[in-house]
């Protein structure tokens, strides 16, 4: 599927969000990924999270401390919800999460931001 807005030279919005085999990948600008991300408005990081199982405590610290109003976290091909026991840190921080298979976790984002909207996308590929 392809997501397109008003302004796709910004370096954050993401123009596609496609299956590849039983993966997902992702094109923002002209660059495809195909590795797990968290993305802001002004910066995106590879991820070595692959499986809603793998997070940990310190990862909702980290999406925390980015300064966000909410978490949008894509699970990968289906919605996973995590152990409420570590995203203790975001309720600390008054921080909204959405849990959310990975391509609604794409559509919600580019939403989010071009509304303005302060968010961080944990996408799962």
């Amino acid at each position: 599927m392809k997501l397109l807005l008003n302004n796709p030279d910004q370096f954050q919005i993401i123009r596609s969000c496609e299956k590849s085999g039983h993966r997902y990948q992702i094109r923002i600008g002209d660059t495809l990924y195909q590795e797990s991300m968290i993305l802001t408005s002004e910066k995106l990081e590879m991820w070595p999270i692959s499986q809603v199982s793998d997070l940990k405590n310190e990862d909702f610290v980290h999406f925390a401390n980015l300064g966000a109003e909410v978490l949008i976290l894509g699970t990968g091909n289906t919605m996973v919800f995590p152990d409420p026991v570590i995203t203790q840190a975001l309720m600390e921080k008054g921080i909204g999460m959405e849990v959310m298979d990975t391509a609604a976790a794409c559509r919600t984002y580019n939403i989010l931001i071009s509304d303005g909207r302060s968010v961080v996308a944990g996408l799962m590929l």
